[in-house]
């Protein structure tokens, strides 16, 4: 009888030392499920693809890792944000399941590839270099419409050129690729010239006027005679004065030499500037020359004579101001 009574007695203590530990437990995690982390401010924790596959983020964030370990979850690579102070548990459960934050990614138009990947590099995982890697051929980098776009952080190189040749794809609709083969120009020839126009003009007001005057010229088989593409072909558009030595560079992107468009955008175009093409202002104008007042516009000539007039106010305001190159 003692021995029964020793034995009930056992496994009621068990019982109560197992129910203490399970609340023990419970009580445990319970507090680190509710662990308060982050800041009063808004806060993001970024996981990049290679972390997200090997664990290396939760070193920096064991509140949260503590929890997805736990529950044996996966973890998800992207940005995720929060306004103010929350929960281990909310964020973690937001990591496991992938409820990433969008970015909105600025893509500028800009003359080079490098200046074009530094800034897009500080806004996502993928980096300058593999960037200007995927955008450098030809057949991609004409079909960059700057623009705003959603994306997530850790979109990689590849997967932004996938994304940027979608949306031009987009931006490329029949309206548009009707109009340029009513111009008589490919896809590619409009971002050439649009490139050429931003180039020769920072008002947008003037920017039809000067699409037209070129494509004016291209009609009638003249030379199209565009500083821009004298200076890309140079590599230096620091120039503000062109010489006449200037002009004999041997070069594809020489216009004072070669019929025609060059073989390709001298920039990146902003997308006003094509739609100025395909919209062009129809003119009788051939010639254009910066006007000296610092308007940063310019005067427009139909004939050879007048434009000559406007050359020499120009080349006149430059030898005051003492500007040789």
């Amino acid at each position: 009888m003692a021995l029964k009574t020793w034995a009930r007695s056992g496994i009621v203590a068990g019982s109560i030392a197992a129910a203490g530990f399970a609340a023990s437990y419970s009580w445990f995690y319970y507090k680190m499920w509710n662990r308060p982390v982050g800041q009063s401010s808004s806060w993001c924790i970024e996981i990049t693809p290679d972390e997200a596959r090997t664990g290396e983020w939760m070193k920096r964030h064991s509140e949260i890792s503590g929890i997805i370990q736990w529950r044996r979850w996966s973890s998800y690579a992207g940005r995720y944000c929060e306004e103010g102070i929350t929960s281990a548990h909310q964020i973690a459960r937001r990591i496991a399941t992938g409820q990433r934050e969008e970015v909105a990614v600025i893509v500028p138009a800009k003359r080079s590839l490098a200046e074009l990947a530094s800034v897009i590099a500080v806004q996502l995982h993928a980096d300058s270099a593999s960037i200007v890697q995927r955008l450098k051929p030809d057949s991609v980098q004409w079909k960059i419409i700057p623009n705003t776009y959603n994306m997530y952080w850790e979109t990689d190189a590849k997967e932004l050129t996938e994304r940027l040749l979608s949306e031009s794809a987009d931006w490329w609709n029949r309206k548009r690729v009707d109009r340029a083969w009513e111009l008589g120009l490919s896809q590619k020839q409009v971002v050439t010239l649009a490139s050429i126009v931003q180039e020769e003009t920072a008002n947008k007001g003037e920017a039809k006027k000067v699409a037209g005057l070129y494509l004016n010229r291209l009609n009638r088989g003249m030379l199209l005679q565009a500083d821009p593409t004298l200076k890309f072909a140079l590599g230096d558009w620091t120039i503000q004065r062109l010489l006449d030595k200037d002009k004999k560079t041997n070069s594809p992107y020489n216009t004072y030499r070669n019929p025609g468009l060059p073989p390709g955008p001298i920039r990146i175009p902003d997308s006003y500037y094509i739609d100025a093409v395909l919209n062009a202002e129809s003119h009788n104008y051939l010639y254009m020359c910066a006007k000296p007042d610092g308007s940063g516009t310019h005067a427009f000539a139909r004939n050879y004579s007048q434009h000559l007039k406007n050359a020499r106010a120009w080349q006149n305001m430059l030898n005051r101001e003492r500007i040789y190159r």
